[in-house]
């Protein structure tokens, strides 16, 4: 397909639509590293400049579809989790950043979530971008910064019910890392010492 082809042309023409026939809820242009865009951007064209225009990257193209079932707490969590798990270490950004925000984002997710993790979660992202040598860590913030952005009623629903408002799953009390999420996540401004804002 050429370059600028819309995702709505590639998915519904070219993919089959979404799996099971269930609505597009979001996506991304440019793999994992790259930020969430809604369904609202199905007519977007899959070129740099028009991704870029619509708030994110054309990245490697490997485009990723979730759809109405899914929970974008969760999905940025796993995405958060996986650069948490790849990170080499080197830099306290991206080593403490990835696994605080696993840790909160985990927290949120498991039922568990307060009202000042909105604010310390996108603490994180600024804190995160553009700190670390490398862009693994810059990769972590987009799932962060853009469900923040596009979904910010599903992360608050999620603190005020308890519970998933897309699945419904709710607190588990004999998960481990729910515990450890619950009890070691930051619950104020994150700032890394040393670094400017």
């Amino acid at each position: 397909l050429p370059m600028g082809t819309s995702l709505r042309v590639l998915l519904e023409d070219h993919a089959g639509g979404v799996l099971g026939g269930k609505a597009l809820k979001a996506w991304t242009p440019g793999g994992s590293s790259t930020p969430f865009l809604t369904a609202d951007h199905l007519d977007v064209g899959l070129d740099f400049e028009s991704v870029m225009e619509a708030g994110s990257l054309l990245g490697t193209g490997a485009i990723m579809v979730l759809d109405e079932t899914d929970c974008m707490v969760e999905a940025a969590r796993r995405l958060v989790e996986f650069y948490a798990r790849e990170s080499c270490g080197k830099c306290t950004p991206c080593r403490e950043g990835t696994w605080w925000a696993t840790r909160v984002l985990g927290r949120i997710e498991a039922g568990y979530g307060r009202d000042e993790d909105l604010p310390v979660m996108a603490d994180m992202g600024k804190n995160i971008l553009f700190r670390a040598f490398c862009a693994l860590a810059d990769g972590a913030v987009s799932p962060i910064q853009s469900t923040l952005t596009h979904f910010m009623g599903e992360y608050e629903a999620h603190i005020q019910q308890g519970r998933c408002p897309v699945t419904g799953r709710g607190p588990s009390h004999d998960a481990e890392s729910t515990q450890e999420a619950v009890t070691f996540a930051p619950t104020g401004p994150f700032e890394i010492q040393g670094v400017p804002s």
